[in-house]
């Protein structure tokens, strides 16, 4: 069972864009397929060690084509390091999110003379100081061509960005000229640590009563206010932008670093209100400073707004929304709502064993449940958060016959799988790839993914969704910021969703949960702990928790690596913020 780690969120490349061509290469759409090692050749790409016709020129044209068409993995085979290049290329044109590119080939220049020496930018300024100019070749291979070539990234709205950049050719493990990647070639002044973003006018980042938020009294909002003071309000068109070199890591500009300005600036203020909710927010950070690396997201489940969204990972500002963990016992929300689905009963008979053994693995309950329940019912076995007896739905056929279905559950009734754009630009949050319950491949999967852990990540942002769509009976998609785009999906059956909300209930009541709101009344609620790669060291699971207050439209996850058990660090997380003033 595989930990999960945060990933940085990438838009998709944008297609469409053009280049003047003097070699024709195809494609758009294939930045995500895998270039060959060793660089040089993809399907429908010239190739270098067979074709008489293949030249330095021609290989820095088609390198240049499959960049400006969106194909980056075609574009980095034409590299001496196609793996590299396809990831930078791919992060740094979603940062910039140009919608169009225009590449121009210029003039072969002698590649010993001043490869170190950056071009100068379209506004005749100097490099930034965010990294080194491109530079020649530091491997033994000699650089056997150097082409400069004009860079037009065009963004609307007669805004547009032209400079100047160079690239070298070194001779290919095959023979081959191939081009020596470095990020200098994206832009001269370009390294790996750095972003180039184009961004409008800075705008004022509120909270749902106006304020401004001060990222010094809520630093685990820093990440998120950073990226939302580059966006404008929803249904606003930029009329200036100002491309600058950001930190790839917090979304800052990087001190001392060069901008560009595109557009007449303008000094208009403007302001993005967010659905943050002063009082959920304080009292979420003040309830995780008991828990190292824990975070915890409020929803409002009627709406969608995000009320809260909390961490306390210094070095992971963004784990509210980006942690990438298997969720464990709380994913059985939704396999549960999958076996209502299928007509199973909430007192229907099921397998709560000792153990279950799949693919040649045991699967355990938990300590306080070692050796299972004789006769229990589906209720039992979600109250007590039985393990075997959902490996035993998944084995025995009870979930379906297609091994597809908790995927096809988690996209269709609870909007997984797809880019949420919170406000911030459209993105999988959670998701170690493009889902965060991709289909399993087999019974095995499919069985360990019924019990939350298997091929699954999550992060509380999703899972506290999942909770106040059980609560709504309806998911809407989690938003910081009103207006923007959204997507959807089927409303849950309502019998199905009281069902659940009942089980919840019974969680908090006398179940896993019990005992861990105290003095509340009608809190749903379930607990989780998930084995990662820490725990063979630590000894201990994640702890999580998911909750909501259906009288008082509300909704909660909360997460603590390494915490243990759901009750004993998730739970009265939250627990402390729902006894805070203002929260309900």
């Amino acid at each position: 069972m595989t930990s999960r780690r945060t990933m940085a969120a990438v838009r998709p490349a944008l297609c469409g864009v053009t280049v003047a061509a003097l070699v024709a290469v195809s494609g758009c759409g294939g930045g995500d397929s895998k270039p060959k090692a060793g660089g040089g050749t993809t399907a429908g790409a010239a190739a270098p060690t067979s074709s008489p016709t293949v030249t330095p020129q021609s290989v820095a044209q088609s390198f240049l084509d499959a960049w400006a068409s969106g194909d980056y993995a075609k574009a980095a085979s034409f590299t001496d390091a196609p793996d590299k290049a396809a990831a930078g290329l791919k992060n740094e044109m979603a940062a910039l999110a140009p919608q169009k590119v225009t590449l121009t080939l210029g003039q072969q220049a002698d590649p010993s003379s001043s490869a170190a020496t950056a071009p100068a930018s379209s506004s005749g300024t100097t490099p930034a100081t965010a990294g080194s100019p491109a530079s020649s070749p530091s491997s033994a291979a000699p650089a056997v061509a150097r082409y400069s070539f004009a860079v037009s990234d065009d963004f609307g709205n007669n805004l547009q960005w032209q400079y100047q950049s160079a690239l070298n050719l070194v001779q290919g493990s095959s023979g081959a000229p191939v081009v020596h990647w470095s990020y200098g070639v994206i832009h001269p002044s370009l390294t790996s640590v750095a972003l180039l973003k184009a961004a409008p006018p800075k705008v004022t980042v509120t909270d749902s009563t106006g304020a401004k938020i001060d990222t010094k009294a809520h630093p685990s909002l820093l990440n998120a206010v950073n990226s939302l003071s580059t966006k404008l309000p929803p249904g606003q068109t930029p009329q200036s932008l100002t491309v600058e070199f950001t930190d790839a890591n917090t979304g800052a500009q990087i001190q001392g670093s060069q901008s560009f300005q595109i557009g007449a600036a303008t000094t208009a203020p403007i302001t993005v209100k967010t659905t943050l909710k002063p009082a959920v927010q304080s009292a979420m950070e003040a309830a995780l400073k008991d828990y190292p690396n824990s975070a915890m997201v409020a929803i409002q489940p009627s709406t969608g707004n995000i009320l809260g969204m909390a961490s306390n990972a210094p070095g992971n500002l963004s784990m509210a929304y980006k942690a990438t963990r298997a969720p464990g016992s709380t994913f059985k929300v939704l396999t549960t709502a999958l076996a209502l689905q299928k007509g199973l009963k909430i007192d229907d008979p099921v397998n709560c064993s000792a153990n279950a053994t799949v693919e040649g693995q045991v699967i355990n309950n938990d300590k306080d449940l070692a050796a299972g329940i004789q006769n229990a019912s589906l209720k039992q076995a979600f109250l007590q958060s039985c393990n075997t007896a959902f490996v035993h739905l998944a084995l025995d056929g009870k979930l379906g016959s297609d091994y597809t279905a908790l995927s096809t559950e988690a996209k269709d009734y609870f909007g997984l799988n797809q880019k949420w754009d919170l406000g911030m630009g459209a993105a999988t949050y959670g998701a170690v790839g493009d889902q965060q319950v991709p289909p399993a491949d087999g019974k095995g999967l499919f069985a360990r993914d019924a019990f939350g852990q298997g091929n699954l990540s999550m992060s509380p942002l999703v899972m506290a969704s999942v909770a106040a769509t059980v609560a709504a009976h309806q998911f809407h998609q989690p938003v910081l910021v009103p207006g923007v785009t959204t997507v959807s999906a089927t409303p849950l059956p309502d019998a199905v969703a009281q069902q659940l909300t009942t089980l919840m209930q019974g969680v908090a009541t006398s179940g896993t949960a019990a005992g861990v709101f105290p003095g509340l009344t009608g809190i749903a609620a379930k607990t989780g702990s998930a084995e990662s790669n820490d725990t063979a060291k630590t000894g201990k699971t994640d702890s999580w928790m998911v909750a909501f207050d259906p009288n008082h439209d509300i909704a909660f996850a909360a997460l603590v690596l390494n915490g243990g058990f759901g009750r004993d660090a998730a739970g009265p997380a939250i627990n402390k913020v729902l006894h805070s003033p203002g929260v309900r």
